[in-house]
């Protein structure tokens, strides 16, 4: 990717302040390095002096997971009174920012000075939004993605100090995406045994018989997690099996060791992240070997080791997929576990599937909920949406059966087009990021999916036979989140079908009605 001039860095920036709620104001002209900006936002009332660069891989004969910023045009940072120092390096290819400690470098520069970060922190800040890298001059890197611009900004003391407790503020919550109800069903499903060499079951992926959903964010394993795995494959030592599970296709899906399987395919292929996949943290024969740099002894000995495999077959396989559902999530409740929607992403894979995935990238919605990390939860409030537009005469809980059905049912747009949903969705949308903005949703601490669901609705049974302006759209919603009776529908028992009717009938009501105020034209 090509490197990006100082101006466009310092945009860029902007821009993620902006897109996150906060205003912007220039104390320096366009274009300037350092960029001087003060910056305004709940909690958050400073100026700050402001350097980037963008980051890259550290140079040579530099360790391979090094990333690194080239300071250049200066010899010294500057920090005037009532200012805070921001040293920032950008990687655009995960829109990440890495953030050093100006108390760490207030002194003057030597010649060619590049401040460092190892591979392992980026890996984080992806996972987790914001991570910290400690390093050996006491200095405390932060690396952040773009939601995480504000948290940074209003915490930078404590953050860079050590002091800070991620857990407690300001993540991009969703409320109410539980699906918890006690679900007694009975399930019927055969079982059995089947053992894989290394080679064949990588063949098996590559031919897509056996097959991975396209959720790359779900690959989270480390390059030193992965080459572990594969050692251990190497040494001859036990690793522990695999759940596979028959689709409605007659396709393998992999329930439980996608990371191990994974690690091989990557391996065999030799490239991991688009990044060349060399063994490392391994025995020392071992440490930067490919797959094809391996000894012959040792390509031989890993190709015929073998992956023993539980494949799980629904004894009806139309109408028990649920059981394979069911199976997803005991089998990943420990670790990084598996969210509803990553798994009816595997299980239902289809054009309806990718139709979720585009919406949750496109302007309309980043203006209102930005860009985010989020595990498919996006994805999922538009599914429920649907589903209780749609379909909600027939709702019975558990939710998760319900959802599930409606995801299956319409895989390939089978019952509702493409066209419909577009027609539903997106003047909703433009008209609710045109009126609210990043407001919208956002009730008790996080974007509510009981708000979402309800006004949604509402605002597409209205748009179905009228138009509102923003003001009139504002004035609905602020009335709306006034009543006593809609506000209990979504704080509790979400799930419960009385209070899914409840809330989404006084939605229609309070987007049905007419608001003459002129100061809502």
């Amino acid at each position: 990717m090509a490197k990006l001039f100082k101006p466009k860095l310092v945009e860029i920036f902007v821009d993620t302040i902006q897109n996150e709620g906060g205003i912007v104001e220039a104390r320096t002209p366009r274009g300037a390095h350092p960029a001087v900006l003060h910056v305004r936002a709940q909690g958050l009332d400073n100026t700050f002096r402001l350097y980037i660069w963008n980051l890259s891989r550290g140079g040579n004969n530099r360790p391979v997971d090094e990333y690194r910023i080239q300071i250049t045009g200066l010899n010294e940072f500057e920090q005037q009174p009532g200012e805070t120092t921001l040293i920032l390096g950008y990687w655009a290819e995960l829109e990440l920012f890495v953030a050093f400690d100006y108390a760490k470098h207030a002194s003057r520069l030597g010649a060619s000075v590049s401040f460092q970060i190892r591979e392992k922190a980026l890996h984080d800040a992806v996972i987790e939004g914001i991570a910290i890298y400690p390093k050996d001059n006491e200095e405390n890197v932060v690396v952040f993605g773009k939601e995480s611009a504000l948290t940074y900004l209003r915490n930078y003391e404590a953050i860079h100090a050590g002091r800070y407790n991620f857990d407690s503020t300001d993540k991009k919550e969703y409320i109410d995406l539980l699906e918890d109800e006690p679900n007694a069903r009975r399930h019927s499903l055969t079982t059995y045994g089947a053992d894989y060499s290394v080679r064949a079951i990588v063949q098996q992926i590559k031919s897509n018989a056996i097959y991975v959903p396209n959720f790359q964010r779900q690959f989270i394993w480390s390059r030193e997690d992965g080459s572990r795995f594969i050692e251990s494959l190497i040494l001859g030592l036990p690793v522990p099996g695999v759940f596979l599970a028959y689709d409605s296709t007659g396709k393998l899906i992999i329930i439980d060791g996608q990371q191990r399987l994974m690690s091989l395919y990557y391996f065999y292929n030799g490239i991991l992240r688009g990044e060349k996949f060399s063994l490392r943290g391994v025995e020392q024969d071992l440490e930067g070997k490919t797959y094809e740099g391996l000894s012959s002894e040792d390509k031989a000995r890993l190709d015929n080791q073998i992956i023993h495999a539980t494949v799980v077959s629904p004894d009806d396989p139309k109408n028990d997929t649920e059981s394979v559902y069911v199976l997803f999530e005991r089998l990943n409740s420990g670790g990084k576990k598996l969210t509803a929607q990553e798994i009816r992403y595997s299980l239902y894979y289809g054009a309806f599937n990718e139709y979720l995935n585009e919406v949750v990238t496109t302007d309309t919605w980043a203006e209102i909920f930005g860009f985010s990390n989020d595990r498919f939860k996006s994805q999922e409030l538009i599914l429920r949406f649907l589903a209780f537009y749609y379909e909600r005469d027939s709702y019975e809980t558990p939710m998760s059966l319900f959802l599930n059905k409606f995801m299956s049912e319409n895989r390939e747009f089978g019952k509702h087009t493409r066209a419909a949903i577009d027609g539903l969705l997106f003047p909703a949308l433009t008209n609710i990021r045109d009126a609210l903005g990043r407001r919208a949703f956002r009730v008790g601490g996080g974007i509510n999916a009981a708000v979402f669901d309800s006004v949604m609705i509402g605002l597409v049974t209205r748009l179905k036979s009228d138009s509102l302006s923003p003001g009139e759209l504002r004035e609905a919603y602020n009335s709306l989140l006034m009543d006593d009776k809609y506000l209990n529908a979504i704080r509790a028992g979400t799930a419960h079908k009385a209070s899914i009717e409840t809330r989404i009938q006084i939605a229609i009501d309070y987007f049905g009605r007419a608001y003459f105020s002129p100061t809502l034209l």
